[in-house]
């Protein structure tokens, strides 16, 4: 007699696309080593010791450049629609010139928000969560498992309306400072498997 196979959740579909970047170390595939990691996506060196089991391995969601950049989209269309209503031309420099250069800014910050994205990893250990960032030079923010207090399950007004949600994490005093996952898909899963990831920690 067979059994039926056990259909994967939603969140689960949504990580599978992680598949070429981290190889067998997606949630897909829980308890790869950091050797199996593939080098399709290199974890910056050192970041993970040879006893280290990864669980899960995510990015914030494409929206977060969006929602970094949208006091500056909103700034510059502001000025822009002012300076054409009122027929402004400042310091002499004419009119069509001085939007189409404040545009330049808007689009300048959002690839640049962009561009900070691409390297973005949230990762988590049966020992640590990992905070990846950094284009040229790769910035590691980590704290033990067992160093964490407690987490805080938030969402702001773009990442509800986009079904996101950010999970801050609070750390024993004078230790490493707290840090967020922000803008993450299914945020209440993520935060569960980091909840279950700190029990076993604690109670191996």
């Amino acid at each position: 007699m067979t059994t039926a196979t056990q259909r994967p959740t939603r969140f689960e579909r949504r990580a599978r696309p992680f598949k070429p970047c981290y190889a067998t170390a997606t949630l897909d595939a829980p308890g790869a080593s950091a050797e199996t990691v593939s080098t399709a996506m290199p974890l910056p060196e050192n970041v993970v010791d040879g006893g280290e089991i990864i669980l899960l391995a995510i990015k914030p969601s494409i929206w977060r450049p969006i929602f970094d950049s949208v006091p500056w989209l909103i700034a510059c269309g502001a000025l822009s629609f002012a300076l054409i209503w009122h027929g402004l031309a400042p310091f002499g420099i004419p009119q069509w010139a001085t939007v189409q250069l404040i545009l330049f800014v808007s689009i300048v910050r959002f690839a640049l928000a962009l561009f900070r994205w691409v390297p973005s990893w949230y990762v988590l250990t049966n020992r640590r969560i990992i905070t990846i960032r950094g284009v040229r030079v790769p910035q590691v923010l980590s704290c033990s498992l067992l160093k964490l207090k407690d987490m805080k399950l938030t969402a702001n007004f773009l990442e509800r309306l986009a079904g996101l949600g950010t999970v801050g994490f609070v750390v024993e005093e004078g230790t490493t400072p707290a840090c967020a996952w922000e803008s993450i898909a299914y945020p209440e899963e993520v935060h569960s498997r980091i909840r279950r990831a700190i029990r076993d920690a604690r109670h191996p």
